[in-house]
């Protein structure tokens, strides 16, 4: 049986300084990469931890 392929998460995009505009903004845009890089971390860090464990159950049989 064929692996269903694994959807693409691509990092989040890094806004250039020069985006935020220093007012003070709540959140800022620099705010909000930094809240979706972590988000996007946490969901590579479970991605590969279950990959890992779907190997190893591939590997017990």
């Amino acid at each position: 049986m064929a692996e269903k392929p694994v959807p693409r998460d691509p990092r989040p995009l890094r806004p250039d300084p020069s985006e935020c505009c220093g007012s003070g903004c709540n959140p800022c845009i620099l705010e909000v990469y930094e809240d979706e890089l972590a988000a996007w971390e946490e969901r590579q860090r479970r991605r590969q931890a279950a990959q890992l464990e779907a190997e190893g159950a591939r590997q017990d049989r």
